[in-house]
């Protein structure tokens, strides 16, 4: 089958290069490749050599890579579309591996596309990722030791072991097109994309390739490390399972609205611990909504080291 992989890119042409280059390089020929480019300055071109089979769109003005995501899937022609950000690579069988998924299961309409890290970071990455799939899978009962190709997954119960985290593989989508309709486009910008995984998992046949096919670069080229983006990633996640609550799927089915309740509620305790551990004003409303499902020690602990603090600081200010 046909499958389009969507590249967006900001200012990055070089690794912009690498990325087409590892696309070019696959032992499968059916591909086309969109390369979204968001408001790069100078603007991306690409080589005569790269015509017919490259297709080249402009953003003038940078929207953020949901944004430029959704100007590839709305002009893919393939069957199956695939994202692969400039940074990163594929595997010379990656879309050789998609295929073969897609076409020995038919009702299989979406697939997560398991992640190799490459790089100087690459060895702590690695060692987290193979941790964090092991939770996500071990949450739905499932491992991947005595799978050869592809792990079905549950529906209700992936989006449920999401709830916890969203490992780098289950970032890493290729989806049939006719199954977009019914996802929908991405929402939002910056951390707020992965809202789209939890729609792909209520409402898409899912499976895992257990197979590394994607290389995710690891070079110290991500900012989600930085003080700020932690405090932007928080209160994301925050607005993600408000947004959560109001999808028919988990309105309709009581467990899966319980869940996210509870997991909003630990969100906001997150943020209200953050705050404390990084000395800034407290949350008193996050800390008041995180218990929602009922009031435990740790919001108790909490809430007791925030006072004590402020009587030391006030006895201090007193002398």
């Amino acid at each position: 089958m046909q499958i389009t992989v969507v590249i967006t890119t900001h200012d990055r042409p070089e690794l912009l290069r690498e990325a087409i280059a590892s696309v070019e390089a696959q032992r499968f020929d059916e591909w086309d490749v969109i390369v979204v480019d968001d408001g790069s300055r100078p603007a991306v071109t690409l080589s005569p050599m790269q015509g017919g089979r490259i297709r080249l769109l402009r953003n003038e003005v940078a929207q953020g890579p949901s944004e430029a995501r959704n100007t590839g899937m709305r002009t893919a022609i393939g069957e199956v579309i695939f994202f692969l950000d400039d940074d990163d690579l594929l595997g010379a069988d990656a879309l050789a591996q998609i295929d073969a998924a897609f076409q020995g299961d038919a009702n299989l309409n979406c697939l997560f596309v398991n992640v190799e890290p490459f790089g100087s970071d690459a060895e702590g990455t690695r060692h987290n990722q193979i941790q964090a799939v092991t939770r996500v899978l071990a949450a739905m009962g499932e491992r991947l030791e005595g799978t050869e190709c592809v792990l079905r997954l549950h529906s209700d119960l992936l989006f449920a072991a999401l709830l916890e985290r969203i490992p780098m593989a289950f970032q890493r989508v290729a989806i049939k097109r006719t199954q977009l309709q019914k996802v929908g486009l991405y929402s939002g910008q910056g951390f707020e994309d992965l809202e789209w995984y939890y729609r792909v998992a209520l409402r898409c046949t899912c499976g895992l390739l257990v197979t590394p096919g994607y290389r995710v670069r690891c070079e110290g080229q991500s900012y989600f490390s930085r003080p700020e983006e932690k405090q932007r990633l928080i209160d994301t996640i925050i607005h993600i399972r408000k947004g959560l609550l109001s999808l028919d799927e988990v309105a309709a089915t009581p467990l899966l609205k319980r869940l996210t309740t509870a997991s909003l509620a630990s969100a906001h305790f997150n943020k209200a611990y953050y705050a404390y551990q990084n000395h800034q004003a407290f949350p008193w409303r996050n800390l008041f909504d995180s218990t929602v499902n009922g009031l435990y020690w740790h919001h108790f602990s909490l809430a007791g080291k925030v006072l004590k603090n402020r009587i030391r600081q006030a006895i201090t200010r007193q002398h």
